[in-house]
Parts: C-alpha cells; sequence; structure tokens
C-alpha cells in the first residue's frame, strides 16, 4: 500500500458543463515540506467539489529552517514547481485560481525574492499568509465538513513548519496560535540521529505553557487534525494496528503507533509501509506532536476529516463576499466575547455601548461612507474596550490597544488589526496625534476612519455614562453644520446628556459638526 501518492494524471470531470471555461477553479498551498495544487469544480448549487490534487516534493522548510535563506536550487525547484502548476491551469482553462505560502515562505529572508521570480516567470501571484489567516482558512474547511455545533473543540493544523491550534466553542472559533513545532522544523533543527524521542520531549517543553495556558481547563470535546500527517497517521493505524477507521485515531491507538513506528527505521518505512520520502521522515514527529497536544487537551480520541488548507481556500474564493464575511464576523465576536471573560469585563455593558455605536455608525453614513469591514472594527472596539483594565485601570486604554494589537484575529488582515488596536486607543484621553507612531504610520484616508470611528466609540460610552443602560435608542438628525441627537430611554438622561456633550470637540474634530443634545421622551 502506498500513501500520498502524487496524483499527475489528467484531471477527469463527467458532470456536465463543469470544463467549460471559468467551471473549474484552483488553488496552490506552498507548504515547508511540499508544493500542491488542488483544482475543484463547482456543482449546480456552485459549491465546490475538489476533484484533483497535484502535489511536486520542493522541501522549502530544509534551508528555511537551518540557514534561513532559500538556497539557489530549492528556488529554481520552485519556480519549476509553478512552471508545472501554470500549464495544469492553462491546460484546464481554470482562470481563477489563489496561491497561498505559509510557515517556510514567512520565515525565509529572502522569501519575498521568489516570490518576486515565480510572478514574473510564471505569472501567478503567491500570497504571504499569516498563521492566523492559514488557521482561518483550515477552521473554514473542517466547518463544512463536521459539525462542531454545542461543542468546544481543539482543531490542529500540522504543517512542516508550524502547527496551528485553535479552539471552538459551539464551531466559532475563540482562540488562535501558531507553534514552530512543525515536523520539517523539527526534523531540521533535531536532526534523525541519536535519541530523537527524548530531544524532541525536551524541545517540546517550551511550547508546553503556552499550548496549556491557550486550551486552559476546560474539557475538550472533540479534537480533529488537519494535515498531510494526520491523514497518513489514519491510514498507518488501520495498516498496522487494524483499526476500523482511517479517518478517527484514540490516543491509546496513537500512543501504540508511535511504539510501532520508532522501531522502523526510515528505510523501512518507504519499503515496507509505503511511504513517500519525505512522509517517512516526517510521520514520527507529527504523531508524537499530535499526542502531545491530544494529551494537554485531555483528548481521548482524534478525528482526520478531508479538511485542508487547500479546500479552505477555494471555498473561501467560491464562496459568496457575505457568506465568508459572516463568518469571519462571527469568528471575530466569538474570539471578543472570550476576551470579555478572560479579562473580566462586563458582558453587558459592553453589548450595550456596541448597540448605541453601530447606531450612530449607521445614522451617520452619510458622513463617513465607511464600509461593513469598518463597521465591524466598531462593534469589535465596543465589545472589548474595556480589556485594558485587567492589566491596570490607569491608562487602561493604551493596555487595551496593545492586548489587540498582539491578540490572534481570524479574518482580520494585519492593516485592519492595527486599525482596530487605535480605534480603542482613542476610546478616551488624548486624541490622535503624529507624535503617536502607530497612527503616524496610516495614510490620512485610514487617520481619518481613525477619528470618525474612536468619536462614535466614545459618544456610545458616553451614552452609556456610569453602565445605567438608560438610553435606549438613539437619533441622528444631521443639517448644515450640525449634528442633533435626539434620546429615548428612561429616566432624566441628564448625566447621559452632560457626558455626550463632553465629547463635541473631538466630534467636530472628526465630523465638523456641532453635537447637539435632544432629550426627546423619557418614562
Amino acid at each position: 500500500m502506498r500513501h500520498d501518492t502524487a496524483m499527475k494524471a489528467n484531471i477527469q470531470v463527467s458532470d456536465e458543463g463543469l470544463q467549460e471555461s471559468g467551471a473549474l477553479v484552483g488553488a496552490i498551498d506552498v507548504g515547508s515540506n511540499a508544493m500542491r495544487l488542488g483544482i475543484a469544480a463547482r456543482d449546480a448549487d456552485g459549491a465546490p467539489r475538489l476533484i484533483q490534487r497535484y502535489r511536486e516534493p520542493v522541501r522549502l522548510g530544509h534551508d528555511a529552517f537551518t540557514t534561513g535563506l532559500l538556497s539557489r536550487q530549492t528556488m529554481d525547484e520552485a519556480v519549476e514547481a509553478f512552471r508545472q502548476f501554470r500549464r495544469i491551469l492553462d491546460q484546464h482553462h481554470v482562470e481563477k485560481y489563489r496561491a497561498t505560502a505559509t510557515s517556510a515562505m514567512r520565515d525565509a529572508a529572502n522569501g519575498r525574492e521568489l516570490i518576486v521570480r515565480i510572478f514574473d516567470e510564471t505569472g501567478i501571484e503567491l500570497n504571504l499568509i499569516s498563521g492566523e489567516e492559514e488557521a482561518r482558512l483550515v477552521h473554514y474547511s473542517i466547518c463544512r465538513r463536521v459539525d462542531l455545533s454545542n461543542q468546544f473543540s481543539l482543531l490542529i493544523d500540522m504543517g512542516g513548519g508550524s502547527v496551528e491550534v485553535t479552539l471552538c466553542d459551539d464551531g466559532e472559533v475563540v482562540s488562535a496560535q501558531s507553534f514552530k513545532i512543525g515536523t520539517v522544523r523539527l526534523l531540521e533543527m533535531l536532526g534523525q540521529e541519536g535519541d530523537f524521542n527524548t530531544l524532541l520531549s525536551e524541545y517540546l517543553d517550551g511550547a508546553r505553557k503556552k499550548l496549556r495556558e491557550q486550551i486552559g481547563r476546560r474539557k475538550t470535546d472533540r479534537c480533529v487534525a488537519t494535515g498531510g500527517n494526520a491523514a497518513a497517521i489514519g491510514e498507518l493505524a488501520a495498516q498496522i494496528l487494524g483499526t476500523e477507521n482511517s479517518q478517527q485515531i484514540s490516543r491509546k491507538a496513537l500512543q501504540k503507533l508511535i511504539k510501532k513506528l520508532s522501531g522502523f527505521s526510515f528505510e523501512a518505512r518507504v519499503r515496507d509501509l509505503g511511504l513517500r520520502p519525505d512522509r517517512a521522515d516526517v510521520i514520527l514527529p507529527a504523531a508524537m506532536v499530535f499526542h502531545e497536544i491530544m494529551m494537554l487537551a485531555g483528548a481521548e480520541t482524534m478525528v482526520m476529516p478531508e479538511a485542508s488548507l487547500l479546500d479552505g481556500v477555494i471555498l473561501d474564493m467560491v464562496d459568496s463576499e457575505q457568506r465568508t464575511f459572516q463568518s469571519q464576523r462571527r469568528n471575530l465576536l466569538a474570539w471578543a466575547r472570550s476576551l470579555k471573560k478572560k479579562y473580566h469585563v462586563d458582558r453587558k455593558y459592553g453589548k450595550h455601548v456596541a448597540h448605541l455605536a453601530l447606531a450612530l455608525f449607521d445614522q451617520t453614513d452619510a458622513l463617513h461612507r465607511l464600509s461593513h469591514r469598518n463597521r465591524l472594527l466598531l462593534e469589535l472596539a465596543a465589545h472589548v474596550h474595556e480589556i485594558g483594565m485587567y492589566i491596570r485601570v490607569g491608562g487602561h486604554h493604551r493596555h487595551a490597544a496593545y492586548l489587540v494589537s498582539v491578540a490572534p484575529l481570524l479574518g482580520l488582515s494585519e492593516q485592519e488589526k492595527l486599525l482596530l488596536a487605535q480605534v480603542v486607543r482613542y476610546q478616551r484621553k488624548g486624541a490622535p496625534s503624529e507624535s503617536h507612531e502607530p497612527f503616524a504610520q496610516l495614510d490620512a484616508a485610514q487617520q481619518q476612519m481613525v477619528w470618525q470611528l474612536s468619536a462614535l466609540l466614545r459618544l456610545a460610552i458616553a451614552l452609556n455614562k456610569e453602565r445605567r443602560n438608560r438610553v435606549d435608542d438613539v437619533e441622528v438628525v444631521i443639517e448644515a453644520t450640525d449634528m442633533t441627537l435626539h434620546l429615548e430611554g428612561h429616566g432624566d438622561l441628564l448625566l447621559e446628556r452632560w457626558a455626550a456633550l463632553k465629547t463635541a470637540a473631538y466630534i467636530e474634530q472628526a465630523f465638523g459638526l456641532s453635537l447637539h443634545i435632544d432629550l426627546g421622551l423619557t418614562d
């Protein structure tokens, strides 16, 4: 039995009409151990179905994790692989495709040089994605294959350079972290000689503390593993241990498999187990890392669905922008809820501030003309603006901005993450200033956006002064030089009016309008 056989045959598509121009979509995953091209056909409902995989065994991680530089030979091999991918894409008239690169390209000092060369010689634009984006795309794929609802789930995506560990509550991501314990990286750092098991165990000590902090004490209901090594482990368990299901393995069985694999030499893994050479040398560290994470999470069983980064990229391309955005929004709001629990902030208060902030955003659309993604940034800022108090009440706006800036935010670009941190930073105290380096790095349009979103956040916070939740609704009336707020709620709302008017100078700077408050009807 031979595992992970590279499929290089022509694509066979039986579905009527799928061979017409534009009917196929493609994705390229440039990993640390190999490069993969996946081609998918869309069914009658527009959903993608992966019909072909093509693999080139170019191990970028060998150079990236030892010298930090891709050698000329490795770069030549990578470009040749992309020439082959280009031929396949053209042969099958694949006009819509996306190419992504992960850990090895992130680590290689000359990775950008290779990206430019690939584009110049093949016309394929290769995008370097973060560990957070990698985790988002894998999660996106898993959610189509596995029901994660009503469970606390642990997702482990094993790559050659890194392992992405993601926690999901009721299917939504609440935490994600990338660990530099990928199989190729471990192999290059620890070698294959001597007591590899002992060296690996000692090396993993550095990751155990962070993993424990991330996983916490909550019991994991489901453990899901993805990546080529996860699939190979399932097949090997069936072959060696006689397990009935190659897409599921118990922790006990995994421990037995590790013991069996340790007794096979590299040559025996290739000859007797049918593994490719570039799988045979990394399968043992992969199994050991999976087992270690299962132990830390208290997971008894690990499932290995047919989900992958490649699949996630294709789904992300084919799905509507609205569907993708709503998935990102759900994950980000789940993250916000988890932060409020972690940093002991008032969830009810933050929810009310978010309600008011979004009402202000929607009714001032004619002034700011900001996008739905900017609206999401304001919503997130309203929910998490108090997390800095966990560190220190004094200057908590600065602490909150820092916590946001270092958090793994699945679905936000690095630029959006920076903007979110700045909106949180200017929720109170001093106004945006060129003397503040993160703000000074923004262009004029982005600076204006920070001014306007932070102004709406300040105003929403003021309208919920002393956490009284007394303002139920706000109506915004825009006139030539004035912005008038009509407040409705319970009580006299005098405190809220006073607090809101204290933001008047900030509002005028952000929108060029004078702020007025009409208390309207109260009960």
